[in-house]
């Protein structure tokens, strides 16, 4: 097989659209809810000695197995975009080599797979799992530098504690958008002193513990939610506002940065008084 350029990272292998790029391999079904596979169509794989990268739909858990079996060796990125049927995800472990992993909505996995399998492994998606509750299976992703999980269209994931993140240090990117977070702590986030981007809801999390994670991560994190304020690229109208400006934290409101100027401006504020008053007591911990 002669390795072409694979995805540098996920967003890469998301979007190879068209023309595909020669690393890609496209098989994804033109039905709206992700079709049906049929083991026949693995042959475009025989076809193609120069993907690296698979891009399927439309699998369950028999089609899913005899794919890795007879060509997951073949594979260092693997997308599999609508493929609610699958149930176990553990014959990813059986490919060493495997590097990324993106899914796109399961309805009947409970877990991912055992990541210490994939020693390799340093990128994976994981959105709109219906029944995933738990992260567990994350601490064994020695190798991982971008995480992205959570809600993509729909806004139901709910996981009971994030607290699998905090083994991850050596983490780059990460991005996260669940529903609900059941033990409401934001603690195991302030053990990624390696990350680079941060991608959170802005109102997941009280002002107060924002501001404690502010303190605890390096200034150069480039996040949508480490700072007071947000301010919104296209303002809403509504109550004779317009709406420009959201303050971070839970149940926080959006402002008008003119006639809310003054409100707006003891947010950050406070805000900052409490950064630097974590920063001043690193034993402190978040209300």
């Amino acid at each position: 097989m002669t390795v072409t350029f694979p995805p540098n990272d996920l967003l890469e292998l998301r979007r190879g659209g068209d023309p595909k790029p020669p690393w890609l391999l496209d098989l994804v079904l033109p039905e709206v809810g992700g079709g049906k596979f049929d083991v026949s169509q693995l042959a475009a794989i025989d076809e193609n000695d120069t993907a690296v990268a698979l891009r399927v739909s439309g699998l369950d858990q028999t089609t899913f197995e005899r794919l890795v079996s007879e060509y997951g060796s073949r594979f260092i990125a693997i997308e599999l975009w609508k493929c609610p049927r699958i149930e176990d995800f553990s014959p990813f472990e059986d490919i060493a080599g495997l590097q990324m992993v993106s899914i796109y909505w399961n309805q009947r996995s409970l877990r991912l797979w055992n990541l210490g399998r994939t020693p390799q492994l340093r990128a994976l998606c994981f959105e709109d799992f219906t029944r995933l509750h738990r992260l567990d299976d994350l601490e064994q992703g020695a190798a991982l530098k971008e995480v992205v999980f959570g809600d993509a269209v729909w806004r139901k994931s709910v996981f009971e504690t994030l607290e699998p993140l905090a083994a991850l240090t050596g983490l780059q990117r990460l991005s996260f958008h669940p529903k609900r977070v059941e033990d409401g702590r934001i603690q195991p986030l302030g053990e990624l002193t390696n990350l680079e981007k941060l991608s959170i809801p802005t109102n997941l999390f009280t002002t107060d513990q924002v501001a404690w994670l502010r303190a605890r991560l390096p200034d150069s994190v480039e996040s949508n939610a480490l700072a007071g304020v947000v301010t919104m690229p296209r303002p809403v109208e509504g109550g004779g506002k317009s709406l420009d400006v959201l303050l971070v934290g839970k149940r926080k409101p959006f402002l008008d940065s003119k006639i809310d100027a003054v409100r707006i401006r003891k947010h950050v504020q406070a805000f900052e008084k409490m950064v630097a008053a974590f920063k001043n007591d690193p034993s402190r911990e978040p209300g």
